[in-house]
């Protein structure tokens, strides 16, 4: 008890007796409210510590446009190359509404070339071509990272929503067939995270993160090696996206 006693005592005197940090103030007003800078002496004189407080871009009622470029991820038989345009109002600096569309080039992959050359069957493979989506944005995070005492300001989000994923699938079950082609729009869910770098009031560039799921018919049918749509069975198909792009802020 003494000793836990003493300890508090040391720390208590230490506090007390330490320098105190005093504000170097800016000519301009604007960058002491968002970058403190303070000069701590009882360190190394002639380094400085750089505080950030308040948020230096805000969007708060404002709207974002976006475009991005990025890839496909998780399917078997396909690669996947995605383009795609974001249009977001914020309501807040925790809150927005997403509106999207992404436009997919789906092509054969090695696994389904090889598939063809050792096999005479090939499965009914289901591609989403367009998709349509809204989403309900939260964001929760506003990071800053000091990289060689320059700072870069983070938002990071996380969405979900409703959309509409226009498909197309190869009903074709032969590897030497000709396709056989039937195109439809299902209604899908998302949901996705992605972080935004500010690079100044306006602009922006974006990572983002998207699953995309619907259910729709798998094309199989048992006995059939032509494939059907009707009477067969529903499958869930979830496609996953990863994309670069850059962002304006109104």
């Amino acid at each position: 008890m003494l000793f836990r006693g003493l300890v508090a005592l040391f720390a208590v005197l230490t506090l007390y007796s330490a320098p105190r940090a005093y504000a170097i103030p800016s000519e301009d007003p604007s960058v002491d409210s968002e970058r403190d800078e303070y000069d701590f002496s009882w360190l190394d004189p002639d380094k400085k510590i750089y505080v950030v407080q308040n948020r230096k871009f805000t969007k708060a009622q404002h709207v974002e446009i976006a475009t991005s470029y990025g890839i496909g991820m998780g399917e078997t038989y396909r690669s996947q190359r995605q383009w795609s345009v974001r249009g977001t109002f914020y309501l807040s600096e925790h809150w927005g509404i997403s509106g999207f569309f992404f436009n997919n080039y789906n092509s054969e992959n090695d696994t389904m070339a090889q598939l063809k050359n050792v096999s005479s069957a090939v499965p009914a493979v289901r591609d989403t071509n367009q998709y349509f989506g809204g989403s309900i944005m939260w964001l929760p995070f506003y990071g800053k990272i000091n990289i060689f005492n320059q700072i870069f300001y983070i938002d990071w989000h996380f969405e979900a929503g409703l959309g509409s994923a226009s498909t197309e699938i190869d009903l074709n079950q032969r590897a030497n067939g000709s396709p056989n082609i039937e195109t439809a729009t299902f209604g899908a869910w998302h949901w996705g995270s992605g972080w935004k770098f500010f690079i100044n009031r306006h602009w922006g560039a974006r990572l983002d993160f998207l699953s995309t799921n619907y259910k729709a018919p798998n094309g199989l049918r048992a006995g059939n090696a032509t494939g059907h749509v009707d009477g067969s069975e529903d499958n869930t198909y979830d496609n996953y996206y990863l994309t670069l792009g850059i962002a304006y802020t109104f």
